[in-house]
């Protein structure tokens, strides 16, 4: 048995580096149930399998975390996500989040860690596209990239300088450069003003799609080109390395050159095509200096041909904070707090006729619903081993439907005593024992069953993008009460 353990542990686990989207835990125990095994031996297995893959035996005798078997591309996906959940938490047009931050004070908490984030991420693509650089130059294979460089390894992305730890150059440049026989051949400086440059916003009522003002955008850069020449009468005039480097145009007419080119172009060591990088951070701004773009184009004989919207769009950029604009204070969020012994705070709203669920949620056999269970006394709805008996709260259907809708259910006696020593709940099946060594044994039915009442007391589900709870006071199948909820999944 330990052998299947491991083999299936082992194969299992393995999904993580295929990027499959099937959660982990639950691949694994939907297949260890096919297999017959209990929930004690599935659980077992799963942990055991996390141990083989994901840790390392150290000196001490203890487990170390294999981080490398994360991709770095995996990484990346998790800090966008992080990302654009904060661009939506920051937002002043999301009115609701933009309440709460401003009466609990925490903008600027959050701003913080979306610089952190910022920050992580850079130095992730940096990795990335270094790599890539690497193999478009032709300085490595593309299979010792894909397969040696592409697990996360913090000592390679956290370096004190992370510039010159991953440069981004070509030897035969940097020779010719060194032995001066890299010299300039062609420069070109293009400049753009342009009065309604960019719509945006109006800082009076940004909340208004109807009201806006135009911005003026000024922007320039110097593109210089260079070719290797070991004498005075060269074969052709193509260029074979190109910098560009963003100018800034203030309104007064001054301008201003950044530090460092923010974008380059290399011819690789094959001869063929053209290796672009660009930079896309202003000078100042997280990320200066740690390429975002790195393709392989046709070969570029001059600047003039990168001086087209793909490239000048990159090079020009609007981010989030550019865009950002901090409406008129919104209304004051108001908080009741109760004392303790004193008068109870109702948050729902009442409608002696009923709340109604505004979508069909079930289909036309009812059965697209799985379950699950809490217990009284318990955070979450994993079972509590440190109780000898326990008693189930609630048992909930959850709808695979629009809405995700959610019903709760309180259980039929003598489910809904505190005599459960054991039970759980997988797919609409519960198993488990009571107290007195009487098995449970048995599914969630669409219909009228043993194990819940027939209708449920609460119901949850989304509407435009709020989540509601609905609440039967009484017992009479009628949704007196309604409230909104600031969770997702619905849980009470």
């Amino acid at each position: 048995m330990k052998n299947k353990i491991v083999i299936l542990a082992i194969a299992i686990l393995s999904i993580v580096s295929s990027g499959c989207a099937v959660t982990l835990k639950g691949s694994f125990l939907e297949q260890a149930e096919k297999e017959g095994w209990t929930k004690e031996q599935q659980y077992t297995a799963y942990y055991y399998g996390l141990r083989l893959k994901f840790l390392k035996e150290n000196a001490q005798g203890g487990y170390d975390v294999v981080y490398s078997l994360l991709p770095n591309k995996l990484a990346l996906s998790i800090l966008e996500t992080r990302l654009e959940d904060l661009k939506f938490m920051l937002d002043y047009k999301n009115k609701d989040e933009a309440k709460y931050l401003e009466a609990f004070g925490l903008r600027d908490e959050l701003e913080k860690e979306e610089k952190i984030f910022k920050a992580v991420y850079a130095r992730l693509k940096l990795l990335e596209n270094f790599n890539d650089f690497k193999t478009n130059m032709g300085d490595s294979s593309s299979y010792q990239n894909q397969y040696s460089d592409r697990g996360f390894n913090s000592a390679k992305i956290f370096v004190e300088d992370a510039v010159g730890a991953y440069p981004f150059v070509s030897s035969q440049i940097e020779e010719a450069r060194t032995g001066k026989s890299l010299k300039e051949i062609e420069k070109i400086v293009w400049f753009s003003e342009r009065t309604l440059g960019r719509k945006e916003p109006d800082p009076g009522d940004p909340e208004d799609p109807n009201k806006f003002i135009w911005k003026p955008v000024k922007v320039g850069v110097e593109f210089v080109s260079y070719k290797i020449l070991d004498g005075d009468q060269p074969k052709d005039n193509m260029a074979e390395y190109i910098e560009g480097t963003r100018l800034e145009v203030a309104d007064n007419g001054n301008i201003k050159r950044e530090s460092k080119p923010s974008l380059r172009l290399f011819v690789p060591n094959n001869g063929y095509g053209s290796v672009l990088v660009i930079d896309k951070d202003k000078e100042g701004e997280i990320g200066f200096l740690l390429p975002d773009f790195v393709e392989r184009i046709q070969r570029v004989a001059t600047a003039q041909e990168l001086m087209n919207d793909s490239v000048l769009s990159r090079l020009f950029y609007d981010s989030e904070q550019d865009t950002r604009i901090k409406p008129k204070s919104p209304p004051p969020l108001t908080v009741e707090i109760a004392p303790v012994g004193g008068a109870k705070i109702d948050v729902w709203e009442t409608n002696p006729n009923g709340w109604t669920v505004p979508m069909k949620y079930k289909n036309n056999t009812a059965d697209n619903y799985s379950v699950a269970l809490k217990f009284k006394g318990s955070d979450d709805e994993h079972f509590d081993h440190s109780r000898p008996t326990k008693q189930i709260e609630y048992i909930r259907k959850n709808w695979e439907s629009t809405g995700n809708v959610v019903e709760y259910f309180y259980p039929k006696p003598p489910y809904n005593e505190a005599n459960i020593e054991q039970v759980s709940a997988f797919g609409k099946d519960l198993s488990g024992f009571l107290a007195n060594g009487e098995r449970i044994e048995g599914r969630i039915t669409s219909g009228l069953n043993k194990f819940i009442q027939d209708k449920p007391y609460a119901i949850a589900y989304v509407q435009s993008e709020k989540r509601w709870m609905l609440r039967d006071e009484d017992g009479d199948g009628k949704y007196e009460g309604r409230r909104e909820l600031f969770g997702t999944n619905g849980d009470r």
